[in-house]
């Protein structure tokens, strides 16, 4: 079969799948939706109205007290059954229903309402003796058993700008206490707060993360732990190679969860390795109590925009929830020349039962950036000059990207018992890009430089799977929670790069002038034709022991993974001989522990691998065509973990080992090496009324330690920097009701560009602040006024990778206004 007949049978199966999908939950919703109009009765009985809580972490019992206290309720409570148990907490502002699911989460409590201002919170046996009444939302049906992953989304932590845990590959969702890794998980909240359109707006708050492009810019692109992280290795809801590329929107985002070192035994082999960590996307799903939200925004210089999130459940035990989101931003940014236009549309579906849960999700992004700031390459020898003023643009005003991003996924989770669950997840997405941009490498120290003009075309159709079964058992004293699955990937991409059709022109950082447009050849617009075809694949087995009252915990699992790649001729679509691909395979596994020898503290350790594809010895060496095993990364963690109910903390010591390639004597190796050990130090919470402290620091030590010749052997690996740090709060002002204010200082140390150490972009800092002001209408609903200002000193600075740099964003100012309806 053709490669072009493959690739349009692929849409089709993909297309069918998800179409059918959604044809299965709108069938099964058919009867919830005959209910909808009796339902919106009851829930505008049952607290439907939404209520700013502020609930810190304390024991159940007198969290429930504060619950009855601030939503009006009258709360009937099974005191033998809430004795000795502890709850994590509510922020924001929400139904009482909503915060009443929150407050009870993890505990095994439920709940019913006898009436539409009281509710009664009972134990496993309801009807126990012994209620009592305390000072002053129709259970909710359904409810997931812990090994789920739709619906079951840990609660926020003290706070709300963090939750209290998040994914934890193929074992699923997990408290922080009790996963043996580092991880971060930012809620709504903190995205709202940001103002974020994309991830990097998002993770700018993280001290163990910095961005190779400025925040809000082209390339959702991260270093983490000294590694790059490509938008292709994140997941979305645990489905990886669906989101869009190279950035994501927030928009239909719900929650981002940051994962820290490699992956590749807990959610199978990524397409760039993921060595440093990864991030996995939550999608917005709708609330009990529904939401119908505005937001118009504005940022520097004249970019204006707005976002429309509307969400609904229908049927008498709330069992069908649709959520649509759309947005739209554009005009001239804080950058001369450069405008950003963003189309982002996402709806969400769910259909809970009593033992079958699904959900799907589709989207749409489309992004246009004309004029857009690329960085620069750094001629050998040249130290790097200051960096120029941030908001001059030295690219060219023809320039410009275009992406389209046409993506979709669909869940389904089933109880065979209470203990076990299976599942299904699918996804797939279309991107195409389409450019014509400048190659830019800086000269000298006076800030000349030469640009050539390249024009792309490009696509890529992913379809991905992921089939598992989660469980929980005894052995004798030893509790068990096991999982395993199998997982499925494949990518067809075609690209066109087109250059040499005009010639080099030179220009000046400092002092940059507009050059003519070239004229682009025909041909360089002829549709790309695939140029690879790429199939990974796994199956993984992985079993959590817990023993002496759950106070330890040791954690064991292995994944044998393959990967196929075949590459072709953009030209003829055959096979291409000098590098005709691979078929390769690995088995990586993975061993950790975790200790509590009290609830408020933890000790762990891990040991775990990322799976790269193994290189193919290139053309003009002596072993062309030759193909490697794939590189598997290594990693040994330790840390500690903190959590005193209202403040938290991760400390973590880590080392990686990467192997790396280079060609000696004529000859392609892979003898190389990269060791990066670091400190990584994160604190969250809030440990006094209204302060919510987010922030902390990364020690970071990256040695090549094996290069071709010794070379650079003990030098400091280009790109990472030795130290960083982000001190961070956000404040509700006691004296003024709503108000509230933030600030930030980042700070990142110098970095290198090149492997022999010769050039080093110099250390930058940058203050961030923020206010927010909520208000009620006349009507009781909330109207929210934010501001933010990125760089408020206006420094500029720039952000050094591997043999390349980019500058930071300019002074940037960000307004919206957020009205409930």
């Amino acid at each position: 079969m053709s490669q072009s007949k493959r690739r349009v049978s692929g849409k089709v199966v993909l297309l069918t799948a998800l179409m059918g999908s959604a044809a299965l939950v709108a069938a099964k919703a058919q009867d919830a939706l005959a209910q909808a109009v009796v339902d919106d009765q009851q829930q505008a009985q049952a607290g439907a109205a939404p209520v700013d809580f502020n609930i810190p972490a304390q024991p159940l019992a007198q969290a429930l007290t504060q619950f009855g206290r601030q939503s009006g309720l009258q709360v009937a409570v099974d005191a033998a059954a809430v004795a000795g148990k502890s709850s994590g907490g509510v922020y924001g502002m929400m139904s009482a229903q909503s915060a009443l699911q929150q407050v009870l989460a993890g505990t095994g409590i439920t709940y019913r309402f006898t009436s539409p201002t009281a509710v009664s919170v009972v134990g496993p046996a309801p009807g126990a003796s012994g209620a009592l009444q305390l000072d002053p939302v129709q259970v909710q049906g359904n409810l997931a058993p812990s090994q789920a992953e739709i619906g079951n989304l840990p609660p926020p932590f003290a706070g709300g700008q963090v939750a209290r845990g998040g994914r934890v590959g193929v074992l699923g969702n997990r408290d922080y206490m009790d996963t043996p890794f580092s991880s971060t998980v930012y809620t709504e909240r903190t995205i709202q707060n940001q103002q974020a359109l994309t991830l990097t707006e998002v993770v700018a708050v993280d001290p163990t993360i910095r961005s190779i492009y400025p925040q809000g810019s082209l390339d959702d692109r991260l270093i983490i732990r000294g590694f790059q992280v490509f938008v292709r290795d994140m997941g979305m809801n645990g489905l990886y190679g669906i989101n869009p590329e190279p950035s994501i929107g927030m928009v239909g985002i719900e929650r981002v969860e940051v994962f820290r070192g490699p992956t590749a035994m807990l959610n199978g082999m990524a397409a760039n390795g993921a060595i440093g960590g990864t991030i996995n996307f939550v999608t917005k799903r709708a609330p009990d109590e529904g939401i119908y939200q505005a937001t118009a925004r504005y940022m520097s210089n004249l970019q204006f925009g707005g976002a429309l999130d509307v969400g609904k459940r229908f049927g008498p035990n709330k069992e069908l929830g649709l959520r649509a989101n759309a947005a739209y931003s554009g005009g001239n940014t804080s950058v001369s020349n450069n405008t950003d236009d963003l189309l982002q549309l996402t709806l969400g579906a769910d259909y809970r039962s009593e033992n079958t849960r699904m959900d799907a999700d589709f989207g749409y992004q489309k992004r246009i950036i004309n004029g857009p700031r690329l960085g620069t390459f750094l001629a050998a020898g040249v130290n790097v000059p200051p960096a120029p003023n941030a908001q001059n643009n030295y690219n060219q005003p023809w320039e410009f990207f275009s992406f389209g991003d046409l993506y979709g996924m669909v869940r389904l989770e089933h109880d065979f018992s209470r203990n076990f669950t299976g599942y299904i997840k699918a996804g797939g997405r279309n991107s195409t890009r389409d450019s014509l941009t400048t190659i830019s490498t800086l000269l000298n120290t006076q800030g000349g430089m030469s640009g050539s003009s390249i024009r792309t075309l490009a696509f890529l159709d992913t379809f991905s799977a992921d089939v598992g079964v989660r469980g929980k058992f005894e052995t004798g004293s030893i509790r068990h929670e096991a999982a395993a699955n199998v997982t499925y990937q494949k990518e067809l991409s075609g690209f066109r790069n087109t250059a040499g059709f005009a010639p080099a022109f030179a220009n000046n950082i400092y002092t940059p002038q507009v050059v003519a447009a070239p004229n682009v050849p025909g041909a360089a617009l002829t549709p790309p034709a695939p140029t690879s075809d790429t199939v990974m694949t796994s199956v993984g087995l992985v079993d959590s022991l817990f023993m002496l009252d759950d106070r330890v915990q040791i954690i064991a699992g292995i994944r044998n993974q393959r990967i196929q790649l075949s590459n072709f001729s953009p030209i003829t679509g055959l096979v291409t001989p000098a590098t005709p691909g691979s078929d390769q395979g690995a088995v990586t596994p993975t061993v950790s522990m975790v200790i509590r020898p009290w609830k408020e503290f933890a000790l762990y350790g891990n040991y775990i691998e990322a799976l790269e594809r193994g290189p193919i010895a290139g053309a003009g060496t002596l072993n062309a065509g030759q193909a490697f095993a794939p590189f598997v990364s290594r990693q040994f963690e330790v840390g500690a973990k903190l959590d005193l109910g209202n403040f938290g903390a991760t400390l973590s010591a880590f080392q990686i080992t990467r192997p790396s390639s280079f060609t000696s004597a004529g000859t392609f190796t892979v003898d190389g090496q990269q060791r990066n050990s670091g400190i990584e130090f994160i604190v969250f919470g809030e440990p006094l009324p209204g302060f919510k402290p987010l922030g902390g620091f990364t020690v970071l030590d990256p040695v090549l330690t094996n290069t071709a010749g010794g070379l650079n052997n003990g030098k400091t690996a280009p790109g990472a920097a030795r130290f960083q740090a982000n001190l961070g709060f956000d404040w509700d002002m006691p004296f003024l009701k709503g108000v509230g204010v933030s600030a930030r200082i980042l700070y990142t140390g110098q970095a290198y560009i090149d492997p022999a150490n010769t050039q080093v972009a110099p250390a930058w800092a940058r203050v961030d602040l923020g206010a927010s002001y909520t208000f009620e209408r006349p009507d009781g609903k909330p109207l929210t006024l934010r501001a933010n200002a990125i760089n408020v000193g206006n420094a500029n600075y720039w952000m050094a990778t591997n043999g390349f740099m980019t500058e930071g964003l300019p002074r940037t100012f960000m307004l919206s206004l957020t009205a409930d309806f």
